[in-house]
């Protein structure tokens, strides 16, 4: 068996996204089992070990558009030889385009990462989104199996195309608990210029429309006016980031700290600082980082959105809030001010990445042998 996952993402960066995680903790799991994994990526490849059996550079520009990566990887899966019981895993339906056309052999699976096709519409507009939405429906179709990070996705996109629930599963995205683990804060917080007396409220991804943080701001006006020694850190950089930065300049808010893009090995210390995470996303699928900030026993304060009320439900001093500011402030005010302790990482355990790696190799396995008897 080998698999090929395609991503826009470059392995070599210290900062990406819940995705790119989620296919790189996946690889190296399935790299243990001697299964060779190809990234179809883009950017430079460096000498370094990657934690693939190899990588694949579809555009050499980081942050290159989507558009511009699925045309340069038409090009390139054309010319590639790949395998017939070759797995092909894309993380988006219109990245399955290429293997469609070129890998008719192959079995193509595609992840769901939340209502994707929305975001489309309302980021890139509708002629874009019209393209993307027949693309997503070919994929769908040619596609052996969807797998959706979450139930409300699969319901979505049983909705919209009842013809797939026979070949839709769910299968969350994983943390993982070695690296995201309870820190003691002292020493922590001296590192990073925090004050012991701090009350950290922390929020780490992309600074992008559907993070809907402005409702964070606002909400932490609020908290000021209750907690004098409150502050608001926002890992992260995004698009949003200037508007962001400009309300924040009307409000006369002080205490709100941007740290831009860090390095992954940073983002469990920095949760183990704060004490309270916060999320208010307007569409999600499994966020990865409301995982990571529970396996370090981090409170979360949250919208009801992917799969968070699912993940959160049953540990005390963890809330979902309504899309309301005055409940979001109220909810983070008592958290910061009961100071409770709790614990959470447990739970986090059946969300780990051997777990989320072992059901999608047993995916992939019994594909396998579909493929094979219908062969016989």
């Amino acid at each position: 068996m080998q698999v090929y996952f395609i991503e826009n993402e470059n392995p070599f960066r210290d900062s990406s996204g819940g995705i790119m995680s989620y296919i790189i903790n996946l690889s190296k799991y399935l790299k243990e089992r001697r299964i060779r994994t190809v990234l179809l990526g883009s950017g430079k490849c460096k000498e370094d070990e990657i934690p693939f059996s190899e990588f694949i550079s579809i555009i050499r520009k980081i942050n290159a558009s989507n558009f511009k990566y699925l045309l340069a990887l038409i090009r390139k899966v054309a010319v590639l030889d790949i395998g017939k019981y070759t797995i092909i895993h894309a993380q988006r339906p219109d990245m399955l385009f290429s293997s469609i056309l070129f890998n008719k052999k192959s079995i193509l699976i595609c992840t769901l990462h939340g209502t994707h096709d929305i975001a489309v519409f309302e980021k890139k507009g509708i002629l874009y989104g019209y393209i993307y939405s027949i693309l997503q429906k070919l994929s769908f179709r040619k596609a052996n199996m969807l797998v959706a990070v979450d139930k409300a996705t699969r319901d979505y996109y049983i909705r919209k195309y009842p013809w797939v629930r026979d070949k839709i599963t769910v299968i969350p995205t994983g943390v993982d608990v070695k690296n995201f683990l309870p820190i003691c804060k002292n020493g922590l917080r001296e590192k990073y210029n925090f004050s012991q007396q701090d009350k950290i409220i922390i929020f780490v991804g992309r600074i992008e429309k559907e993070k809907n943080l402005l409702m964070l701001v606002e909400a932490f006006c609020k908290i000021k006016e209750e907690i004098e020694n409150a502050k608001l850190v926002i890992v992260g950089r995004g698009r949003k980031e200037h508007s962001l930065k400009s309300k924040i300049i009307e409000l006369n808010l002080c205490d709100i700290i941007f740290m831009g893009e860090v390095e992954n090995k940073k983002i469990p210390e920095l949760l183990n600082c704060a004490d309270v995470f916060t999320f208010c996303s307007l569409y999600e699928g499994s966020p990865t980082v409301i995982k990571e900030a529970l396996a370090c026993n981090l409170s979360v304060v949250s919208v009801d959105v992917g799969d968070v009320k699912e993940v959160i439900d049953g540990i005390d001093g963890c809330y979902i809030v309504e899309r309301d500011i005055n409940d979001f402030s109220k909810k983070i005010i008592k958290v910061l001010t009961e100071n409770k302790k709790i614990n959470s990482r447990e739970k986090m355990f059946c969300y780990s990445h051997e777990n989320v790696g072992k059901r999608t190799l047993e995916l992939y396995n019994s594909l396998l042998r579909k493929r094979f008897h219908s062969t016989m």
